[in-house]
Protein backbone atom coordinates (compact mmCIF):
# COMPACT_ATOMS: atom_id res chain seq x y z
CA UNK A 1 0.00 0.00 0.00
CA UNK A 2 2.72 2.30 0.63
CA UNK A 3 4.20 1.52 -3.08
CA UNK A 4 0.68 2.73 -3.92
CA UNK A 5 0.81 5.87 -2.10
CA UNK A 6 4.18 6.62 -3.04
CA UNK A 7 2.95 6.09 -7.10
CA UNK A 8 0.29 8.43 -6.65
CA UNK A 9 2.19 11.41 -5.12
CA UNK A 10 4.90 10.78 -7.99
CA UNK A 11 2.20 11.13 -10.57
CA UNK A 12 0.28 14.19 -9.14
CA UNK A 13 3.64 15.83 -9.07
CA UNK A 14 4.85 14.39 -12.16
CA UNK A 15 2.16 15.83 -14.32
CA UNK A 16 2.67 19.42 -14.03
CA UNK A 17 5.27 18.98 -16.00
CA UNK A 18 3.01 18.51 -18.88
CA UNK A 19 0.05 20.96 -18.13
CA UNK A 20 -0.30 24.43 -19.48
CA UNK A 21 -1.57 27.13 -17.78
CA UNK A 22 -4.67 28.17 -18.62
CA UNK A 23 -8.14 26.17 -18.49
CA UNK A 24 -11.99 26.47 -19.14
CA UNK A 25 -14.07 24.04 -17.32
CA UNK A 26 -16.27 24.86 -14.36
CA UNK A 27 -16.25 28.77 -15.71
CA UNK A 28 -19.36 31.05 -15.24
CA UNK A 29 -18.81 34.74 -15.82
CA UNK A 30 -14.70 35.86 -14.83
CA UNK A 31 -14.71 32.76 -12.37
CA UNK A 32 -12.87 29.76 -13.14
CA UNK A 33 -14.43 27.12 -10.02
CA UNK A 34 -11.61 23.94 -9.78
CA UNK A 35 -13.29 20.24 -9.37
CA UNK A 36 -13.12 19.24 -6.07
CA UNK A 37 -11.75 16.23 -4.87
CA UNK A 38 -14.71 15.33 -1.99
CA UNK A 39 -17.65 16.39 -3.04
CA UNK A 40 -19.26 16.18 -6.48
CA UNK A 41 -18.89 19.94 -8.55
CA UNK A 42 -22.18 21.43 -10.20
CA UNK A 43 -20.84 21.63 -13.75
CA UNK A 44 -21.33 19.11 -16.45
CA UNK A 45 -18.42 18.55 -18.72
CA UNK A 46 -16.11 16.44 -20.88
CA UNK A 47 -13.35 15.56 -18.81
CA UNK A 48 -11.97 12.60 -16.74
CA UNK A 49 -11.09 11.67 -13.67
CA UNK A 50 -7.50 9.57 -14.59
CA UNK A 51 -6.79 8.61 -11.15
CA UNK A 52 -8.21 9.19 -7.83
CA UNK A 53 -7.19 7.93 -4.40
CA UNK A 54 -8.22 7.50 -1.67
CA UNK A 55 -6.99 5.96 2.40
CA UNK A 56 -9.46 6.87 4.68
CA UNK A 57 -9.28 7.12 8.30
CA UNK A 58 -9.49 4.21 10.57
CA UNK A 59 -13.24 3.81 11.86
CA UNK A 60 -15.34 0.78 13.22
CA UNK A 61 -15.38 -1.37 10.92
CA UNK A 62 -11.62 -0.79 9.87
CA UNK A 63 -9.71 0.82 7.32
CA UNK A 64 -10.16 1.38 3.41
CA UNK A 65 -8.10 2.48 0.49
CA UNK A 66 -9.47 2.86 -3.09
CA UNK A 67 -8.03 3.53 -6.52
CA UNK A 68 -10.35 4.45 -8.95
CA UNK A 69 -11.21 6.46 -12.26
CA UNK A 70 -14.44 8.87 -13.20
CA UNK A 71 -15.51 9.73 -16.99
CA UNK A 72 -18.30 12.29 -17.77
CA UNK A 73 -19.21 13.40 -21.21
CA UNK A 74 -22.18 16.12 -22.10
CA UNK A 75 -24.60 15.29 -24.77
CA UNK A 76 -25.80 19.23 -24.56
CA UNK A 77 -23.88 21.98 -23.12
CA UNK A 78 -26.44 21.51 -20.15
CA UNK A 79 -26.41 18.25 -19.99
CA UNK A 80 -23.63 15.53 -19.08
CA UNK A 81 -23.61 11.36 -18.31
CA UNK A 82 -20.76 9.66 -16.28
CA UNK A 83 -19.62 6.77 -15.49
CA UNK A 84 -17.25 5.77 -12.29
CA UNK A 85 -15.07 2.82 -10.98
CA UNK A 86 -13.01 1.79 -8.10
CA UNK A 87 -10.89 -1.06 -6.58
CA UNK A 88 -10.44 -0.93 -3.06
CA UNK A 89 -8.41 -2.47 -0.60
CA UNK A 90 -10.22 -3.24 2.87
CA UNK A 91 -8.44 -4.02 6.35
CA UNK A 92 -10.54 -4.88 8.97
CA UNK A 93 -9.68 -2.92 12.55
CA UNK A 94 -9.11 -6.71 13.93
CA UNK A 95 -4.97 -7.11 13.85
CA UNK A 96 -5.88 -10.92 13.40
CA UNK A 97 -8.46 -10.80 10.49
CA UNK A 98 -7.45 -10.84 6.79
CA UNK A 99 -7.11 -8.48 4.58
CA UNK A 100 -9.39 -8.26 0.96
CA UNK A 101 -9.87 -6.33 -1.83
CA UNK A 102 -11.80 -6.26 -5.23
CA UNK A 103 -13.86 -4.03 -7.74
CA UNK A 104 -16.34 -2.01 -6.05
CA UNK A 105 -19.71 -1.74 -8.26
CA UNK A 106 -19.77 0.82 -11.01
CA UNK A 107 -21.44 3.82 -10.46
CA UNK A 108 -23.69 6.10 -13.11
CA UNK A 109 -24.76 9.46 -13.25
CA UNK A 110 -26.33 11.80 -15.13
CA UNK A 111 -25.99 15.85 -14.37
CA UNK A 112 -28.21 18.73 -15.79
CA UNK A 113 -27.25 22.69 -15.11
CA UNK A 114 -30.77 24.09 -14.43
CA UNK A 115 -29.47 27.42 -14.11
CA UNK A 116 -26.49 29.71 -14.56
CA UNK A 117 -25.97 33.53 -13.69
CA UNK A 118 -22.70 35.29 -15.26
CA UNK A 119 -23.42 38.41 -13.17
CA UNK A 120 -23.76 37.02 -9.55
CA UNK A 121 -21.23 33.61 -10.64
CA UNK A 122 -23.60 30.91 -9.91
CA UNK A 123 -25.10 27.57 -11.37
CA UNK A 124 -27.28 24.97 -10.02
CA UNK A 125 -27.58 21.84 -10.76
CA UNK A 126 -29.93 18.48 -10.17
CA UNK A 127 -27.95 15.68 -10.58
CA UNK A 128 -28.94 11.25 -10.46
CA UNK A 129 -26.39 8.44 -9.11
CA UNK A 130 -26.98 4.79 -9.51
CA UNK A 131 -24.78 2.42 -8.18
CA UNK A 132 -25.30 -1.16 -9.29
CA UNK A 133 -25.22 -3.32 -6.76
CA UNK A 134 -23.63 -6.93 -6.99
CA UNK A 135 -21.45 -6.20 -9.88
CA UNK A 136 -18.41 -5.74 -8.37
CA UNK A 137 -16.34 -8.10 -6.09
CA UNK A 138 -18.34 -10.12 -3.43
CA UNK A 139 -16.02 -9.37 -1.21
CA UNK A 140 -16.20 -5.75 -0.73
CA UNK A 141 -19.27 -4.52 -3.23
CA UNK A 142 -22.10 -3.84 -1.83
CA UNK A 143 -25.42 -6.35 -2.81
CA UNK A 144 -28.03 -3.86 -3.18
CA UNK A 145 -28.58 -0.76 -5.69
CA UNK A 146 -28.46 2.38 -4.71
CA UNK A 147 -30.69 5.17 -6.17
CA UNK A 148 -29.23 8.77 -5.21
CA UNK A 149 -30.86 12.03 -6.50
CA UNK A 150 -28.71 15.01 -5.77
CA UNK A 151 -28.77 18.89 -6.37
CA UNK A 152 -25.32 20.74 -6.97
CA UNK A 153 -25.00 24.78 -6.52
CA UNK A 154 -21.47 26.43 -6.86
CA UNK A 155 -21.38 30.35 -6.06
CA UNK A 156 -18.54 32.70 -6.75
CA UNK A 157 -18.13 35.88 -4.29
CA UNK A 158 -16.68 38.33 -7.47
CA UNK A 159 -20.31 40.54 -6.98
CA UNK A 160 -19.35 41.69 -3.33
CA UNK A 161 -19.20 45.27 -2.85
CA UNK A 162 -15.52 46.59 -3.48
CA UNK A 163 -15.10 47.20 0.14
CA UNK A 164 -14.83 43.54 0.62
CA UNK A 165 -12.16 42.90 -2.04
CA UNK A 166 -10.30 40.63 0.31
CA UNK A 167 -13.50 37.91 -0.17
CA UNK A 168 -14.39 37.94 -3.65
CA UNK A 169 -11.21 35.27 -4.53
CA UNK A 170 -13.38 32.96 -2.33
CA UNK A 171 -16.34 30.42 -4.01
CA UNK A 172 -18.70 28.30 -2.59
CA UNK A 173 -19.76 25.04 -3.52
CA UNK A 174 -21.97 21.97 -1.81
CA UNK A 175 -24.24 19.24 -2.73
CA UNK A 176 -26.87 17.11 -1.44
CA UNK A 177 -28.05 13.69 -2.21
CA UNK A 178 -30.48 10.94 -0.69
CA UNK A 179 -29.52 7.28 -1.21
CA UNK A 180 -31.93 4.82 -1.04
CA UNK A 181 -31.65 1.28 -1.37
CA UNK A 182 -33.97 -0.37 -4.05
CA UNK A 183 -34.33 -3.21 -1.55
CA UNK A 184 -34.64 -2.51 1.90
CA UNK A 185 -33.14 -5.81 2.94
CA UNK A 186 -30.67 -8.32 1.19
CA UNK A 187 -30.29 -11.26 2.16
CA UNK A 188 -32.36 -13.94 3.92
CA UNK A 189 -31.82 -16.23 7.86
CA UNK A 190 -28.60 -15.06 9.95
CA UNK A 191 -27.20 -13.48 6.86
CA UNK A 192 -30.05 -10.88 6.31
CA UNK A 193 -28.83 -7.13 5.92
CA UNK A 194 -30.75 -3.90 6.26
CA UNK A 195 -29.72 -1.43 3.73
CA UNK A 196 -29.96 2.31 5.22
CA UNK A 197 -31.12 5.16 3.18
CA UNK A 198 -28.49 8.01 3.76
CA UNK A 199 -28.25 11.55 3.35
CA UNK A 200 -25.00 12.68 1.44
CA UNK A 201 -24.46 16.69 1.88
CA UNK A 202 -21.67 19.27 2.21
CA UNK A 203 -19.86 22.11 1.08
CA UNK A 204 -16.26 23.26 -0.54
CA UNK A 205 -14.92 27.16 0.80
CA UNK A 206 -12.03 27.16 -2.19
CA UNK A 207 -9.52 30.45 -2.56
CA UNK A 208 -8.67 31.54 -6.40
CA UNK A 209 -5.27 33.23 -6.37
CA UNK A 210 -5.72 33.31 -10.31
CA UNK A 211 -9.00 35.61 -9.87
CA UNK A 212 -6.91 37.00 -7.14
CA UNK A 213 -4.21 38.16 -9.83
CA UNK A 214 -6.33 38.69 -12.44
CA UNK A 215 -9.47 41.08 -10.89
CA UNK A 216 -8.48 42.06 -7.42
CA UNK A 217 -4.42 42.59 -7.42
CA UNK A 218 -1.65 40.93 -8.86
CA UNK A 219 0.78 40.30 -5.75
CA UNK A 220 3.56 38.32 -8.31
CA UNK A 221 2.96 35.23 -7.46
CA UNK A 222 4.91 33.24 -10.37
CA UNK A 223 4.07 29.86 -11.54
CA UNK A 224 3.40 26.94 -10.22
CA UNK A 225 1.77 29.46 -7.64
CA UNK A 226 -0.17 31.65 -9.68
CA UNK A 227 -2.24 28.59 -10.57
CA UNK A 228 -3.23 27.53 -6.98
CA UNK A 229 -6.23 27.06 -5.12
CA UNK A 230 -6.20 26.27 -1.54
CA UNK A 231 -9.58 24.47 -0.31
CA UNK A 232 -11.18 22.95 2.29
CA UNK A 233 -14.07 20.39 2.13
CA UNK A 234 -16.48 19.78 4.89
CA UNK A 235 -18.95 16.56 3.97
CA UNK A 236 -21.46 14.67 6.34
CA UNK A 237 -23.10 11.44 5.84
CA UNK A 238 -26.16 10.32 8.00
CA UNK A 239 -28.23 7.69 8.06
CA UNK A 240 -32.34 8.43 8.33
CA UNK A 241 -33.17 4.82 9.33
CA UNK A 242 -31.47 1.55 10.81
CA UNK A 243 -30.07 1.53 14.54
CA UNK A 244 -27.20 4.09 13.08
CA UNK A 245 -30.10 6.60 12.39
CA UNK A 246 -27.80 9.39 14.19
CA UNK A 247 -24.26 8.29 13.86
CA UNK A 248 -23.40 11.11 11.42
CA UNK A 249 -20.11 10.83 9.91
CA UNK A 250 -17.95 13.88 9.07
CA UNK A 251 -14.94 15.00 8.18
CA UNK A 252 -12.98 18.04 6.63
CA UNK A 253 -10.88 18.37 3.97
CA UNK A 254 -7.97 20.84 3.60
CA UNK A 255 -6.02 20.81 0.83
CA UNK A 256 -4.90 22.28 -2.96
CA UNK A 257 -5.22 21.94 -6.47
CA UNK A 258 -3.75 23.55 -9.08
CA UNK A 259 -5.49 23.94 -12.90
CA UNK A 260 -3.96 23.87 -16.04
CA UNK A 261 -5.47 23.99 -19.76
CA UNK A 262 -5.35 19.91 -19.64
CA UNK A 263 -4.61 18.58 -16.51
CA UNK A 264 -5.94 19.31 -12.71
CA UNK A 265 -4.23 18.12 -9.97
CA UNK A 266 -4.99 18.35 -5.99
CA UNK A 267 -4.18 16.68 -2.69
CA UNK A 268 -6.20 17.01 0.46
CA UNK A 269 -6.16 15.76 3.73
CA UNK A 270 -9.37 13.78 5.42
CA UNK A 271 -9.65 15.40 8.86
CA UNK A 272 -12.40 13.18 11.59
CA UNK A 273 -14.43 15.63 13.07
CA UNK A 274 -16.72 13.34 15.66
CA UNK A 275 -16.26 9.96 16.90
CA UNK A 276 -18.10 8.49 14.40
CA UNK A 277 -15.67 8.92 11.59
CA UNK A 278 -12.46 7.63 12.59
CA UNK A 279 -9.72 8.50 15.12
CA UNK A 280 -6.92 8.99 12.30
CA UNK A 281 -5.96 11.35 8.99
CA UNK A 282 -6.63 9.98 5.81
CA UNK A 283 -5.29 11.18 2.33
CA UNK A 284 -7.26 12.03 -0.93
CA UNK A 285 -5.43 12.79 -4.13
CA UNK A 286 -6.41 13.24 -7.81
CA UNK A 287 -5.52 13.47 -12.07
CA UNK A 288 -8.19 15.29 -13.27
CA UNK A 289 -8.09 15.21 -17.20
CA UNK A 290 -9.77 18.10 -19.43
CA UNK A 291 -10.47 15.96 -22.18
CA UNK A 292 -12.73 18.29 -24.49
CA UNK A 293 -9.37 20.75 -24.80
CA UNK A 294 -7.23 17.59 -25.41
CA UNK A 295 -9.46 16.93 -28.59
CA UNK A 296 -11.79 18.30 -29.67
CA UNK A 297 -13.66 17.36 -32.12
CA UNK A 298 -13.34 13.99 -30.55
CA UNK A 299 -14.50 14.32 -27.19
CA UNK A 300 -17.01 17.01 -27.83
CA UNK A 301 -18.93 14.75 -30.39
CA UNK A 302 -22.55 13.60 -30.49
CA UNK A 303 -25.45 12.87 -32.57
CA UNK A 304 -26.38 15.73 -32.49
CA UNK A 305 -23.13 17.76 -33.27
CA UNK A 306 -19.76 18.73 -31.92
CA UNK A 307 -20.09 21.19 -29.19
CA UNK A 308 -17.11 22.05 -28.53
CA UNK A 309 -14.86 22.63 -25.41
CA UNK A 310 -16.41 23.99 -22.34
CA UNK A 311 -17.13 27.68 -23.07
CA UNK A 312 -15.06 30.04 -21.40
Amino acid sequence: MKRCFIVMLGALFGATFFAAAAHAHGVIGKRFIPSTLTLEDPFPSDEMDLLSFQRSSKNEQGRETSVGFEFSKRLTPDFALGVGWEYLFVEPREADARRTSGAANPEFSAKYALFRSVEHEGIFSLGLGVEAGSVGSKRVAERVTTISPAFFFGKGLGDLPDSLDFLKPFSITGSFAVNNPANRFTGSGDEKERNTTTLSYGAALIYSIPYLQSAIKDVGLSAPFDRMFPVVEFNFESPISGPEKRHTSAFANPGVIWAGKYVQLGLEAQVPINNFSGKNVGVTGLIHVFIDDIWPNIFTWTPWGVIGPTSK
